[in-house]
Parts: C-alpha cells; structure tokens; sequence
C-alpha cells in the first residue's frame, strides 16, 4: 500500500505544503519557547527565594487561631 504511484505522489505535493507551514510557525514556536524558558527561570528563582527566607520551623499546615500566647523563657 505504501509503494503504489498514488502515495507518492501525495508526499510529492505535500512537502512544500509541510515545508511552508513549519516555516510559517517556527518564529510562535520560538516565541513559545523562549516564554516558557523565562516563566521556568522566573518560577524556580521566586521559589528559592521563598524558601530561602522562610524560617526552619515555619509550619504552613499549622494554624493557631486560639490567640493563646506562648510563654516567654527567662
């Protein structure tokens, strides 16, 4: 089925097709890319940041909504 005259003739006519589109999307492929690479930087830069500054003993799931005050030591 893939050797008869009718399927390359197809590929033939679809090359320049194919050749057109891909260098018609390549500068949005790029553009995306390029997005995509600072968006990551970006993130994982704002992400360490973030972790670099948070205390050791910071506890996000923890919530003391009693208003109980701690003691002081001394």
């Amino acid at each position: 089925m893939l050797n008869n005259g009718k399927h390359k003739i197809v590929m033939l006519l679809l090359g320049p097709i194919l050749g057109l589109a891909y260098v018609i999307l390549l500068p949005f492929i790029t553009i995306a890319t390029v997005i995509t690479v600072a968006v990551e930087k970006a993130v994982v830069g704002m992400l360490g940041l973030a972790g670099a500054t948070v205390p050791f003993e910071w506890r996000p799931t923890t919530a003391y909504l009693t208003g109980k005050k701690r003691k002081k030591k001394g």
